[in-house]
Order: structure tokens, then sequence, then C-alpha cells
């Protein structure tokens, strides 16, 4: 059996540590591999518990940093990393470690890692890089990106056709040893699919949600402008918000939720790794992203058959199917939003019918076992 150290960047449990957890457990129990998991220190308690209830328990923390948009604070980054990478030198060559799975694209010490030790290495990449002024990574450290890329026994992961082409164009070059795995719900229980107008209630309260990372691209802000003004132009209609998540931006949500006097409408609930309960109490799931490489939650809110509104930079649409799977929105205008918003409050039936429409959309693509079977070839 492999032995292979999966570096996540931090002791979180949004999508992509998700991700993570996922193809851990997968190759643990199908005794493909043995995961050593290597995270950052933090006072977070995500992802380690995830872990510890799935009886992965070999977690070794150290004191590193994951990447950012700033070349200078990069620099920096990377002198702070260097006492955790020798110790993960001599860690991995004690554990006598096959294989280096990185976690981000953001996540340097993972291939720096691999590179020391001349290790096969996977980096599984999760972000979309954008067209704006916002960079994952800084310009400065391209030509590193490119030789840690092409270094003979890495694989790239990217969960899409689209966000690999994007990631080529940011970088400038084809990357040729990577591999497209698109990522499936989590199974979180199983669903009848809903017959059309099943469930309306004469008098239901509509309730909006987003689940996700409280971050500036989340484009929650905007939400909470539009949810504001539905509120004031349909004020016979019963309607909530609930907002799941966590991040830097809780402060600045939670002052716009009382300059726009939704203290009554909103509701602000603590992430959790257990979604069901939240899913439970929504009508119509929104994910208004300014980008989404894939949209993990978005394919959640379908498996639980529930509507969806979703950003158009997303790479789900190379499987979904605008007006018949989810109403797409232009994230970059409010009115795109308000007029989807709008459209799922009046129309029950519709979106009805677009719940179920999507939920066998998802059934037939099969994404679990081709998962499985991806996963367990970048192994082989």
């Amino acid at each position: 059996m492999l032995k292979v150290v999966f570096v996540g960047h931090r002791d979180l449990y949004f999508g992509a540590e998700a991700v993570l957890f996922r193809v851990m457990t997968l190759l643990k129990n199908k005794s493909i591999a043995e995961p050593l998991v290597v995270l950052p220190t933090s006072d977070k308690n995500g992802f380690r518990g995830k872990c510890k209830m799935a009886n992965i328990t070999k977690i070794t923390r150290v004191p590193f940093k994951f990447l950012n948009g700033s070349f200078f604070r990069c620099l920096l980054c990377l002198v702070y990393d260097l006492p955790a990478l020798v110790y993960l030198y001599f860690f991995c060559r004690r554990q006598q470690v096959d294989v280096v799975y990185t976690n981000t694209s953001v996540n340097i010490i993972g291939p720096l890692l691999a590179f020391i030790l001349n290790k096969r290495h996977i980096w599984h990449f999760h972000e979309q890089p954008t067209s704006g002024d916002f960079k994952w990574i800084a310009p400065g450290l391209f030509s590193l990106y490119r030789f840690l890329l092409n270094r003979k026994g890495t694989t790239v992961v990217f969960v899409s056709n689209t966000q690999k082409s994007l990631w080529e164009q940011e970088f400038g070059f084809k990357i040729v040893n990577s591999r497209v795995i698109y990522t499936p719900p989590e199974k979180i229980s199983e669903t009848a699919a809903l017959e059309p107008g099943q469930g309306i209630a004469e008098e239901e309260v509509v309730t909006f949600g987003f689940l996700g990372s409280f971050t500036a691209s989340k484009n929650l802000c905007s939400l909470l402008r539009v949810f504001a003004k539905l509120q004031v132009n349909y004020p016979k209609s019963k309607m909530r918000l609930l907002l799941m998540g966590e991040g830097e931006l809780e402060g600045a949500i939670l002052a716009q939720i009382k300059a726009l006097g939704l203290q009554n409408g909103v509701t602000l609930l603590a992430h959790s790794t257990s979604i069901l309960p939240f899913f439970s109490a929504v009508t119509i799931f929104v994910l208004p992203s300014l980008f989404e490489s894939w949209g993990l939650t978005a394919l959640e809110a379908i498996q639980q058959q529930k509507p969806l509104i979703l950003t158009s930079n997303t790479a789900l649409t190379e499987i979904l199917t605008p007006g018949k799977d989810c109403l797409f929105i232009n994230p970059q205008e409010e009115h795109s939003l308000y007029g989807a918003m709008e459209q799922l409050l009046l129309l029950p039936v519709e979106r009805m019918n677009m719940a179920n429409h999507a939920y066998h959309t998802l059934q037939r693509l099969h994404l679990d076992i081709k998962f499985e079977a991806s996963v367990a070839a970048l192994f082989d």
C-alpha cells in the first residue's frame, strides 16, 4: 500500500477541503494508500475534526502559509515556510513517503516538498484565475510555477476543462501532464424526485439560502441588497434569507444587514460539516459568486432537489443547461440576480420543475463512479 502525504492549506472544511477529504477516505477504504495529513498550525479544527471522525489520525501540523497575489508577501511566505519545509523533508524520509498530494494552487509547500524529495506529485487545483485585478498567485512567481508544473512526476488535477484552459492562459503554456476530474457532491441523504407542484404550500415561506465562505468573491453584499429590494417590492410575500458559513467578511455582512434593516429577514448560521439541516430549511439555493471554478455547494443543492440560481462564471456550465437545470445570472449585474430571485419567488411550480430536472441531470452523469475511478487511476 502506498504512503501518501496529503498537504492541506488550512484547517477549515469548505469545498476544497471536502474534496481532499473525499480523496483520502476513498484511497483509505480501497486500501490503495495510507493517508498522512499535513496541515498548517491553526486555532481552527474543521478538517482535523472531520479526519478523526473517519479514523484518519496521522495528522502533522507545522507552521506554514499559502500564497496570495502580492509578490512581496509571497517572498515573505516562502521564507516563513522554509523551516517547515526542512522539517517535512525529514518527516517524509522517515515515513518513507511514496507520493505527495497537494491541495489547491496556492499551496506552494507541497510541490516544493515533492521536488526536494524527488517523489511523485499530484497537484489538485481548485481555484479559478480571474480576468480582473484579483490574483491567486503573483505573476512574479509564474516562472517557479511553470518549473514545478512541468517537473517529471507531477500530475495536475483540474476540476473542469474551463478551469484548465484558464490556468493555461494565466501561465502562458500548455500543462501537458494533467487530468480533468469532475467532483461529485457528497451524499448527504437519499431523496426521492419531486413531481411538478409537489410540496407547494399556499402560505409558504420562501427561504433563499447561501452556503460557503464569507469572502468578497462570493458576492454576498449584492445578494443582501437584492433581497432587501425584493422585500420592499413584494411586502406580502413571506421570504427570508439564510447565510451559512464563516470568513473575513462576516463583520461587514452583519453591518450591511443592519444598514438595510434586514435583522428580521436574514439569519447567519455558523459553518458546520453537517449541512442537511441547512438544506432542509432552504427553498431556493443562490450562489451569486463573482467566479466559481466548479461550485460544489451548487451540486449539493441539486442533490437535495433545491432550485438553483447560479453565477454564469462557473465551470458548471459544462454540465448544466440554463433555464432547465438552473437560472444562470451575471454576477456583475444586480438586476440579473434580482430577476432570477423574483422569478423563482413568484413561480413555485417552475422552481419545482427546475429542481426535478437538475436532479435527474445529475443522476444521469454518474459523477460518483467516474470520480472514484479517476482518483484511483491517479495512483496506479
